[in-house]
């Protein structure tokens, strides 16, 4: 069955898939066909698979026609010990060859152990010298248990796979196999099947084993959505001397120019040997139980996840539907599964903007990051994942000189600039074009000289609703619904804009402070409603309509209209409960939440120390903001 999962972050919307292979093998069905004599078979069962599973001569094409088989039989509750489990089938060889089925009695689906010529122990561990046919044991009265192997080519004839069957454990779910991978196996060819015990009421019956690609396969596509420009990815950073997880931007200094790059923890499949540990998910979540998983591995690490070169194609695609993927046709790339990974996956990259209108205006956007969170990466066997990473107008990389420029697109505006001139005295007014349009004046100032306005000088503020024309008469100053107020801003993280300003006021960490200013700068009510010309008249508003303020230094200071005061969500910790159907999310070191999309009850455990629920839903805050910059 596939699952989709959806979450979105920085840097535009992150589309994360994650499904499980289609290639798996076998469905136990209720009308196996009995044995008579008694052997022991392993087939599958074609009139029963009512799934997309490969059955038949498919699956044998899958197994390069061939796995290996390692099963015990058990005369209490299976215990671990030989005395008690004990050996069936000690890694035997089981080959599919086609119309072979009924020549003998243990073959009834064209799949044969009796007589093939066992792995040396070199190869597969243990193992025995013969294969004989083996019959049930109705002495066992506990069952069997069976586990399975596939990895033909790479064991059999190139050396590259090694498989030691793990005869203790704790429990029974951690008897699995270990799995020596050399540099160049072929992972999409590696499968493992799942745990699979058999009760005494089904002997006589074809053992079908399902087995599971162990890799976990990996993609990743772009798509853009800036207006009036089209998008060509130039470069992609990684940390090429990396000897641990990479945590920060800045650590990501060397540059790949032809294939998809970014920092993540990952296994090296390139490396001379890996060492797998295969055990099998416990029943504590019946969907998965005896699944294979990756319980531990002594391995070397790449410290960057490169893939395909697609994505350098020469403009990016516009759609998540169709995006740009960095290999053709969405092709995947397998990769050996990473269940512990315990760092998020960081992504920067250099692009440039050009011009839909032909133009030569191109821009170049640098640094632009985002960041994939853990949770997410964490591969696991038999699992696809497709990450897609949309370039929007809200990037957050920088068109300038990094660190000094601010980071971010900033479209081109036009304020309104009405000038008059009366014995040489300069009248300059600014108006943002909005739906309630925010115009600033100070008497006498030349706003376009001074990149708009000097500290010391008194600015006037009046605001307009523009569907009505009405001036909008603020209640008080302050920070109330129907109120008034100007705040100093600073800030560590995005620039200050009217987007970002708003994206603060409703509860975004953005790392911009807002302060109401205090003392000289304090804003008043114009009790009679004149705001002083510079011709030496004044306009009149309507009484206690516009508001002044004067900066004493300069700095970034922002006018604020409330019309509806920000209610924040609220939310709940789940940890302690059980499962309900609903939205939940994921909660950032910054304290936002984000949904936690594609959570449900199979995995709801696996998850819920980090989830949350809302408890009481808020309502976004509504602002008319105007940022003036004091020089």
């Amino acid at each position: 069955m596939k699952k989709n999962l959806f979450f979105l972050a920085a840097f535009g919307a992150i589309a994360l898939t994650s499904c499980t292979n289609d290639e798996f093998i076998g469905e136990n069905g209720p009308n196996q066909t009995q044995n008579d004599e008694g052997a022991i078979i392993f087939g599958f069962n074609l009139p029963n698979a009512t799934r997309a599973d490969k059955v038949g001569s498919d699956a044998a094409t899958t197994l390069q026609s061939q796995f290996i088989v390692y099963g015990t039989n058990h005369v209490s509750a299976e215990l671990g010990t030989a005395a008690n489990d004990k050996v069936a089938f000690q890694n035997y060889v089981v080959e599919y060859t086609a119309n072979t089925a009924g020549h003998t009695a243990s073959n009834t689906h064209n799949w044969e152990y009796v007589g093939i010529s066992p792995y040396d122990v070199a190869k597969v561990s243990p193992t025995v010298t013969s294969q004989g046919i083996k019959y049930w044991d109705y002495s066992a009265a506990e069952g069997y248990t069976f586990y399975g192997i596939a990895s033909k080519a790479d064991i059999a004839t190139n050396n590259k796979v090694t498989v030691t069957k793990t005869l203790t454990g704790s429990t029974v779910y951690e008897k699995g196999y270990e799995v020596v991978i050399k540099d160049g196996a072929n992972l999409d060819q590696l499968f493992v099947a799942d745990r699979l015990p058999v009760a005494k009421t089904n002997y006589g019956k074809p053992v079908t084993l399902t087995f599971r690609n162990f890799g976990a396969r990996v993609r990743v596509g772009f798509y853009e959505t800036v207006p009036g420009y089209k998008v060509h990815i130039n470069r992609f950073y990684y940390d090429d001397d990396a000897t641990g997880a990479v945590t920060t931007f800045g650590a990501m200094d060397a540059t790949n120019t032809t294939n998809f790059a970014a920092a993540l923890q990952n296994i090296n499949t390139s490396a001379a040997t890996n060492t797998i540990t295969v055990q099998y998910y416990d029943d504590t979540d019946a969907s998965i139980e005896n699944h294979a998983r990756l319980a531990a591995q002594t391995a070397d690490y790449n410290y960057a996840l490169t893939l395909g070169t697609g994505v350098f194609a020469e403009y990016l695609k516009t759609t998540a539907a169709d995006p740009t993927w960095d290999k053709t046709d969405g092709a995947y790339t397998t990769v050996l599964p990473l269940e512990a990974n315990s760092n998020p996956m960081l992504l920067k990259i250099d692009y440039t903007l050009i011009p839909e209108d032909g133009s030569n205006g191109n821009i170049e956007v640098k640094n632009a990051n985002v960041v994939v969170p853990t949770q997410y990466v964490q591969w696991k066997s038999n699992f696809a994942y497709t990450y897609l990473f949309k370039i929007s107008d809200n990037t957050n990389g920088n068109t300038g000189i990094i660190g000094t420029d601010p980071e971010g697109l900033f479209p081109i505006t036009f304020d309104a600039v009405v000038v008059n001139v009366a014995d040489d005295k300069t009248q300059e007014t600014i108006t943002n074009f909005e739906n309630y349009s925010i115009t600033t004046y100070a008497n006498g100032s030349k706003v376009v000289t001074n990149n708009e306005y000097k500290a010391g000088e008194t600015i006037y503020v009046v605001k307009e609703n523009n569907s009505t024309g009405a001036v909008v008469v603020p209640s008080a100053i302050g920070e109330a619904a129907d109120n008034v107020q100007v705040y100093t801003a600073t800030t560590t993280g995005d620039a200050i804009s009217e987007a970002t300003v708003k994206a603060k006021l409703t509860g975004s960490p953005n790392g911009i402070t807002l302060s109401a200013t205090t003392g000289t700068e304090v804003a008043t009510r114009i009790a009679n409603g004149k705001v002083p010309a510079a011709d030496g008249t004044d306009y009149v508003f309507t009484d206690n309509a516009p508001i002044k303020f004067t900066p004493s230094a300069a700095g970034t200071y922002v006018v604020v209209y409330t019309r509806t005061v920000n209610v924040a969500t609220t939310y709940t910790s789940v940890a302690s409960a059980a499962w309900a159907a609903g939205t939940y999310y994921f909660k950032t070191t910054d304290d936002v939440y984000y949904p936690a999309a594609g959570i449900s009850e199979d995995n709801f455990d696996t998850y819920k120390a980090n989830l949350y629920k809302v408890n009481v839903a808020g309502t976004p805050g509504v602002y008319d903001i105007k940022v003036i910059k004091v020089n």
